[in-house]
């Protein structure tokens, strides 16, 4: 009696194997889904700030971006850590008072915040959605 080898039950199983692991990958996908795990991913707003140091104040300029029907106000911390609100359409700062949306174009000025070091300075985006996100957060 002879013996002969015979690969078909190999390659029988390594199909079962493989159409399994690809169910169970569908079926955590689909779950993550169904379940709303996705639903706790933020959106990402795009609003344009440049900081520059100008001794001895330093000036924040508001270029405006796709999230700007969105934005509320801005809350800038001051490197002393002090947080001022934009009060008007042209970029006053304050520490009280009414928040506004500052217009594209506007220059919010920190005087006398400058020092001879690396100064941090962090802007934050109030939205209509009472959302929030850290529009800049530079040393300079």
């Amino acid at each position: 009696m002879a013996l002969t080898n015979n690969d078909n039950a190999v390659s029988q199983t390594v199909g079962t194997l493989l159409m399994v692991a690809i169910s169970v990958i569908l079926a955590a996908i689909i779950g993550s889904y169904a379940f709303g795990m996705s639903s706790s991913v933020q959106n990402i707003r795009v609003v344009a700030i440049s900081v520059t140091q100008s001794t001895p104040d330093i000036l924040i300029s508001y270029q405006g971006g796709d999230a700007q029907p969105d934005l509320y106000y801005l809350t800038i911390i001051a490197p002393n850590a002090t947080s001022f609100y934009t009060v008007s359409n042209g970029g006053a700062l304050s520490t009280t008072g009414t928040p506004v949306t500052p217009d594209v174009g506007a220059v919010m000025v920190l005087s006398g915040a400058a020092t001879s070091g690396q100064d941090h300075v962090v802007v934050v985006g109030h939205f209509i959605d009472g959302s929030e996100q850290v529009i800049a957060d530079v040393f300079v």
